[in-house]
């Protein structure tokens, strides 16, 4: 099969790229920083751009596209909403359309960010209810695939860590380059999130990408912490300074952005449904960080 993923310069389209499997043909398009991993076949393409959109999709004439390209920073979102927009809805929508009138699979990175954080241990069914821009950029961009009656999976993905290979945010990336100059770093104490590495991630997208799943899926790792004790555990395996890692709130650290406090996941569907395990902390910090 042909498989085209959007995004391949970001953090986890970089890593979907580099787990491709090889009995398939595996495109990628990027709009800046050109990852190394088969140039031949990853292409620079602005998707905003709906001829150059439809020129890529006709001459590859992909069976699946992955769509991860998105602004992806919650903050960013918040000061640039319509450029936000474009990209995460507006572009989305477009590539929905496309998939449907050529019969295309389409599997589509979301966000936990589509929920308030009130009860926490969200589900497929939970209604959505998003406190900040980029989580209504998400939903726009689902209710646009799910207007389209096509082939298509919702991935709704929770925090996710792990080294970026070609560029795109990593927190976890973040705290060890912060620590490892000696400088300290605020993490939000009252933030709870299902943290999924990012190489366990690209095993499970690729395994409902190549299957017949459609509808709305959630993963995350398999143990909810905080932001403070992930760093702990992060900074113990890779023997940091812990001294460094300092406790705030979200709410004290950034006023202006509305963060959920518990977008937690409940995972027995993918658990179910997914011959791929997901990863507690330990095993997971294992698989990013080996010593």
């Amino acid at each position: 099969m042909r498989i085209l993923i959007t995004g391949v310069s970001g953090f986890i389209g970089g890593h979907l790229l580099a787990a491709s499997p090889e009995q398939h043909e595996v495109w990628g398009t990027y709009l800046e920083n050109k990852p190394s991993h088969d140039p031949a076949r990853v292409l620079r393409v602005d998707l905003r751009d709906s001829v150059s959109l439809l020129a890529i999709v006709d001459g590859i004439k992909p069976d699946i596209i992955i769509h991860c390209a998105a602004h992806a920073k919650v903050s960013f979102c918040e000061s640039s909403p319509g450029v936000a927009w474009e990209m995460n809805s507006r572009v989305t929508a477009d590539l929905a359309a496309l998939c449907e009138e050529q019969e295309i699979r389409l599997v589509f990175m979301s966000s936990d960010m589509l929920f308030d954080g009130i009860k926490g241990q969200f589900s497929e069914a939970d209604p959505p209810n998003p406190l900040n821009f980029y989580g209504w950029t998400k939903l726009g961009a689902e209710r646009r695939i799910r207007d389209c009656d096509g082939n298509s999976v919702i991935v709704r993905v929770n925090l996710t860590y792990g080294a970026p290979l070609n560029g795109g945010y990593s927190f976890s990336a973040e705290v060890i380059d912060a620590v490892k100059a000696g400088k300290p770093y605020h993490l939000y104490a009252d933030q709870f999130r299902s943290f999924i590495s990012v190489k366990n991630l690209s095993q499970c997208i690729w395994e409902l990408a190549l299957s017949d799943f459609t509808g709305i899926i959630h993963l995350g790792g398999a143990e909810a912490t905080n932001r403070v004790a992930f760093a702990h555990k992060l900074a113990e395996r890779l023997r940091l300074d812990e001294s460094l890692l300092l406790a705030t709130t979200a709410e004290a650290a950034a006023p202006q952005i509305p963060y959920p406090k518990n977008n937690t996941f409940d995972l027995h569907l993918a658990q179910k449904l997914l011959k791929t395990p997901l990863l507690d902390l330990e095993e997971g910090l294992a698989l990013e960080y080996p010593v």
